[in-house]
């Protein structure tokens, strides 16, 4: 599967981030970026990771590195649709706890 990653969506509070793919050390910057540049202006960064193939340390580092970032702004890093790939770092690293993850697009957008 070819990464890709997209701000599908920004709205007057909220940035929708789409990520596909491989999330490594190649293309975690990429993420990043994209979650920086969705963070402008809105009061919510959505991250939605159900098309991630694979996710390795660095990229769940670059999460981390967003969150803080984004909440020392008054923003927050909702991520949602983890796939089975996310899921299983999340589950083996214990950092699931740590996001405010969410099941759905729809769920983690701010009312």
């Amino acid at each position: 599967m070819e990464f890709k990653v997209s701000i599908d969506e920004h709205a007057d509070t909220y940035s929708v981030v789409a990520v596909r793919g491989e999330v490594d050390l190649h293309t975690a910057p990429k993420v990043q970026y994209a979650i920086e540049r969705g963070a402008e202006g809105v009061e919510a960064v959505v991250v939605d990771m159900g098309a991630i193939a694979f996710m390795d340390s660095t990229a769940l580092s670059t999460l981390m590195r967003a969150k803080e970032s984004l909440e020392n702004k008054g923003t927050s890093l909702r991520l949602t649709a983890p796939s089975k790939a996310v899921e299983r770092i999340f589950a083996v690293t214990g950092f699931g706890d740590y996001f405010d993850i969410y099941p759905s697009r729809e769920a983690a957008i701010p009312e």
